[in-house]
Formats: C-alpha cells, structure tokens, sequence
C-alpha cells in the first residue's frame, strides 16, 4: 500500500510498511512448517523402505545376558539352572564294565585273560570317605565285570570296588580311594516328589564321549510299578517315570530336582520307535535302603512269607464268585510253602494293620520294614470273615 505526496506529485512508501516484518515472520514460520512435514515424511518413506529391505532379516534382540536358565525363585538354593548343574557335576561319574576276554579270536590274538572294556555306565557319589568316596549306580551296570574303573568329572580314571550289589533293585555299591575334587549328592525324599516337578538327568549317554551331560524333563508319574526281567529273575519295581531323556550309559546316573538332590537313579527306559521320551527311575528312598544292605551285608537278604500270590485284579472275573468277596485290592493265596498260619485260599488284606493293595506294596513294605526271623501280624479273608494270624518271617 502506498500513500500519493501532493507536494511534489510522487508516490512513497507508507512509514508504517517501509519493511514487511510480519509478512517475513509468517513465511518463516510456514516454511519451518512445511520443511518440518517434509522431512517427516522423508523419515517414515525411509523406514517403509528400509523394513521392507530387511523384512525376515531382523531379529528381536534380548537384553538377558546372564546364562543359564533362571529359576525366578524356585530353587532354595540356586538362582540358575547352570549354577545348579555346576555344583551336583563332581558328584557324577562315568563307571566302567572292564571284562576278560574268553573268545577263541582272543585266544589266537594273545588278549585271552586280559581286561577290556565290556560297558559303560554312570554313577553317583553318595558319601565321602577321607580321600574316598562312595559310589551308588545300576546293578546291571557291573554285572560280569571282572575289574572296575571310574571315570571323575575331571576325566581321571581309578580303580573301584565292588562292595555289594542287588540285581532285583538293580542297585549296586562301589568304593574309590582316590577321589580329590568330588563331593557328594544330598538325596532328596523321593515319597515328597509329585508329578509334574522338574527334573535333571546327568550322565554319560553312549559313552564316556558324551560324559557330563544333562536332559531335562518333569516327573510323569510318581509313582509307577513295572516288571522287570533281571539275573536272579522277574521282579516287580517301584519307579518314578520321567520324560529327560535316557539314553544307554545314562544307567546308574543321577535324577535331580531343581535344588540338585538326588530323586533317583536312572535306571531303565523303553525303547521302540512307537515310544518317546518314557524313561525309569529307582526312587531316592529305595536307592537308601539298599546301600545300607549292600554295605552292611554286601547283599540284601529279604525277608519272605513263604506263600505264593495273585493279586485279586488279575483273577479273571469267572472265578471271583469262589473268592466271597467283591475286593480288588488285596493278594489271593495260591501256594504255602512253609507257613501254618497262612491257609491256601486266604486274601491277604493288611500287613502290621497297613493295608495291602496288591502284590507289589506288600513285598515294598516287607523290604522296608520287617528282617529275616522277625515276626508280622497279617489279616486275611478266610471265607470271607476277616482273621488276623502272626507269621515268622523266613529268608527269600
């Protein structure tokens, strides 16, 4: 806008627009404006190109940096998995089956009479002994073995000795006198372990190869009974199922639960290729009572009833109506070898007023509790009345 002088006939500027402040102001301001959408813009067109160039190259990453495996609490005693497994691995050994050679290549080959290695197991250190220690694993693990060594954690290899072994529990007992660097295992109370806990198998899978490694799994069943086919015969086992997975050389290694007590010894698994991840363990409380036989005896002398039994749940239903009773639970009488008090036909119901489920918890109770030559009150069914009678106990 300009203003006219009458003086001299001119135009000039008016004195209030000699300089545009406000117009400036406002076309900076517009332009910082519009610069400032451009270049956000420019960022967001950038990160569209730039994620779809990396798309499926990229990873998220953590900010964990410590290792092992936190147990956010769980364990009393340890904070990681790691941690834990570091402290039960010197109690963990590899236990070998050295065997002479009897072949008739051997005899040719001049090895006849010379110890080789015939198996490879695992073991567990339970008890230190000065410099020794000892060692509980699997019966079948040293069964024929005509010289056994051990393999420490640190990979030193000495001379063991066989204290005692059990083929029906399938527990056996060694001793070293050499075992610096090693501790031993706590064991836990196995009758405490309930079905979905976490568990740790440690041992030497396929060989001393893999010596000191670890499966995990959880606890499938705490509480299973199986048959078993061993040297001195059929047997019926208490065992804990697990999904760690159990490999051959796993045998007689440690199962341990999340503060690194023993729970049981590996012991078994079945293997076909229609089944995963069904291994065996022998409960911490068994394993206990038979190495105080084994180093006491060197052997488990058992006590027996001297009658032969049936459990009522596997007598076909035709013949129950002759039983007088309608029970499942309880063991039918089929043979007495020596007992006058027991009759043929009795159903065996409690042993010392603890009541008895079937063949299997009766035998668990006898080994747990009663000795050759001691004496055991038992009720039975005789013609469906109950009767109470007191046997002697005589050596299996």
């Amino acid at each position: 806008m300009t203003d006219y002088d009458n003086r001299n006939g001119q135009h000039r500027p008016s004195p209030r627009n000699r300089f545009p402040w406000f117009r400036v102001v406002l076309i900076a301001l517009l332009s910082g404006i519009i610069g400032a959408l451009l270049v956000l813009g420019a960022v967001k067109l950038g990160g569209m190109l730039t994620n779809h160039a990396n798309e499926g190259s990229q990873v998220n990453e953590s900010t964990q940096t410590k290792g092992g495996n936190v147990l956010d609490g769980k364990s009393e005693k340890y904070k990681t998995v790691n941690q834990m497994l570091n402290d039960v691995s010197p109690t963990i050994v590899g236990v070998i089956n050295m065997q002479k050679a009897q072949s008739l290549e051997d005899f040719f080959n001049g090895s006849a009479g010379k110890s080789q290695e015939a198996g490879i197991g695992s073991g567990v250190i339970y008890q230190k002994s000065g410099q020794g220690a000892y060692i509980v694993t699997n019966n079948h693990v040293v069964d024929g073995a005509s010289e056994i060594k051990v393999q420490l954690h640190d990979s030193k290899q000495v001379k063991a000795r066989l204290i005692g072994k059990d083929a029906l529990t399938d527990i056996a007992v060694l001793k070293i006198d050499n075992a610096p660097g090693t501790k031993a295992i706590n064991f836990a109370d196995s009758s405490k372990v309930k079905t979905g806990d976490s568990v740790f198998a440690i041992g030497n899978p396929l060989g001393l190869e893999f010596a000191n490694t670890v499966t995990s799994g959880i606890i499938s069943a705490n509480e299973r009974t199986i048959d078993t086919e061993t040297s001195e015969g059929s047997n019926k086992v208490n065992v804990l199922q697990t999904d760690a997975a159990i490999n051959p050389g796993n045998s007689g290694g440690a199962l341990v639960n999340i503060n690194g007590d023993l729970v049981g010894i590996n012991s078994m698994k079945i293997s076909s290729d229609q089944v995963e991840g069904i291994g065996f363990a022998i409960p911490s409380n068994e394993v206990k009572l038979t190495i105080e036989q084994l180093v006491k005896h060197g052997k488990v002398d058992r006590p027996s009833i001297g009658v032969g039994l049936i459990n009522l749940s596997d007598i076909p239903e035709r013949y129950k109506d002759d039983l007088h009773t309608d029970r499942t639970d309880g063991v039918y009488v089929a043979k007495v070898s020596h007992q006058d008090e027991i009759k043929k036909g009795d159903i065996i119901i409690k042993a010392d007023g603890k009541a008895i489920k079937d063949d299997a918890s009766l035998r668990s109770y006898l080994y747990a509790n009663k000795k050759p030559g001691e004496s055991m009150k038992i009720t039975v069914l005789r013609d469906g009345k109950e009767k109470e009678v007191t046997v002697t106990l005589g050596k299996k």
